[in-house]
């Protein structure tokens, strides 16, 4: 057994140091006062309050749980682990086999936007030419469907002009006659004219599907729409949006500028420890490094089949700590698994923590914690304080309350308990809402507080101990 719990100083002891009187630092037997909490009952008369500096505090592991309202009869707690959500943990892989340059350290926090490694791969350069030749090709057909308007325009006028001439000679021919030579050239114009203009429409059309589309609307020709797929094809690999490749800089579109392909973090989180290193040749689709979120999680726990019939989602529930000593919860809402174990009798229990609450550090995907669920039909609350708040002392059960009005002073009770389930136990007198209770540390201080002990250590008023009286 370790020293530290056999030779355990008495209440004398908090009064003196080394050879030396006790001072303002060392834990001290205060005097006894009115009691703020008039009403309540304290413990046994004769329980004095007891200071305990910060340093006394900090070695003894003082820690504090507040007394709460809470349902405690109609409880049950089962066991869980937790686990990223899905849309937590997000795999970063190349898109195109090629080189990477990592640009991250394993456990690195990351910001969403933040650059997290690149890609020197062969097929973006020639995607980059691709694109090239499909920008080339949709500015030619603008240039083409244009010369075709203009050429069929003009041809239409010039058909126009010597349909005109050709009525005037065959007037002239009936009034005068002698015009028959003239009036054939100008039949024959007009032939040759309408011949080219049925050719010059048939190449208007074509240049309006390469420039215009079927129905003439600007943008949807052939040409602009290979020229939008592949830069739809560039904004999957690149990750920014076509209106981005197209911006305009030092003279060129901004995907010809781009010599690597550069992936950044598409959420907040975490790296992983399994990071590519630099310089290494990935194949498409392998993955170079994997960043999840933390606040992302889940719980998910096994209950029992014939708790199903008292049992819904949407729940009140709450996950907790499987250390007794950690007071805090997180409140959670409770989802029932499709599926039940025919062979263990459970059936999964999904709880998702409160929409904005704050996490603990002890919640991490990987550490087990218990899933509280207030069954249908239970009964109301009740003030309570955790189970581990409390301490046998001979033939009672006590626990330490903090003064409200003198924070380094508690005093030692003795509990009036009633029911429990295990984790939290309800005080039925000598606490109130929000009073706070001994909860790190409660038992080394319970056998300091002894009486009749063996005196066989001291505190030092840095709050270290030391066996021996002096």
């Amino acid at each position: 057994m370790p020293l530290r719990l056999l030779l355990v100083p008495t209440l004398a002891t908090l009064l003196i140091g080394c050879g030396e009187p006790a001072d303002q630092h060392a834990p001290t037997v205060a005097t006894p006062a009115a009691d703020p909490h008039a009403g309540h009952n304290h413990g046994p008369a004769g329980s004095d309050p007891i200071t305990l500096n910060d340093m006394v505090q900090k070695n003894l592991g003082i820690g504090w749980a507040k007394a709460e309202y809470r349902v405690v009869q109609g409880v049950v707690r089962m066991p869980g682990r937790f686990e990223s959500e899905p849309s937590a943990r997000r795999l970063y892989q190349t898109p195109l086999a090629g080189r990477v340059e990592v640009l991250v350290t394993p456990f690195q926090q990351v910001d969403a936007g933040a650059p997290l490694y690149r890609l020197h791969a062969a097929d973006w350069t020639r995607l980059q030419q691709e694109l090239a030749a499909a920008t080339g090709a949709a500015q030619a057909a603008d240039d083409q469907f244009s010369a075709a308007e203009e050429h069929v325009a003009a041809l239409a006028q010039a058909l126009t002009l010597w349909t005109e001439r050709l009525a005037t000679l065959d007037r002239l021919g009936q009034d005068l006659g002698g015009q028959a030579a003239e009036r054939a050239a100008a039949a024959g114009r007009v032939a040759d004219l309408r011949i080219a203009a049925a050719g010059a429409r048939r190449d208007l059309a074509e240049a309006t599907r390469q420039a215009r589309g079927a129905d003439g609307t600007p943008g949807r020709g052939q040409a602009q729409v290979r020229l939008d797929l592949l830069l739809g094809q560039a904004a999957q690999l690149t990750g920014l949006t076509p209106e981005a490749l197209l911006a305009v800089t030092a003279g060129m579109p901004a995907w010809a500028t781009l010599a690597a392909i550069e992936v950044r973090a598409a959420s907040p989180g975490v790296v992983e420890g399994a990071v590519a290193s630099s310089g290494t040749w990935i194949d498409a689709h392998g993955t170079v490094l994997t960043v999840t979120d933390p606040a992302g999680v889940r719980l998910r726990a096994a209950g029992l089949q014939s708790d199903l019939p008292r049992l819904r989602n949407g729940l009140q529930a709450r996950i907790v700590a499987t250390d007794p000593a950690v007071a805090t919860s997180l409140p959670a809402t409770l989802v029932i698994g499709p599926m039940a174990d025919s062979i263990d009798r459970s059936v999964e229990l999904i709880a998702r923590p409160a929409e904005g609450a704050g996490l603990p550090v002890w919640v991490r995907p990987g550490v087990t914690a218990n899933l509280e669920v207030v069954l249908t039909g239970s009964p109301e609350d009740e003030l309570a304080i955790p189970v581990a708040a409390t301490i046998r002392d001979g033939l009672t059960t006590i626990y330490f309350r903090r003064d409200p009005e003198h924070p380094d002073q508690v005093t030692k009770v003795e509990a009036d308990l009633g029911a429990s389930d295990g984790r939290w136990v309800v005080v039925q007198s000598g606490l109130k809402e929000g009073d706070q209770v001994v909860l790190g540390g409660l038992y080394p201080l319970k056998l300091s507080q002894q009486q009749g002990g063996t005196q066989a250590g001291h505190f030092d008023p840095d709050g270290t101990f030391h066996t021996g009286k002096h």
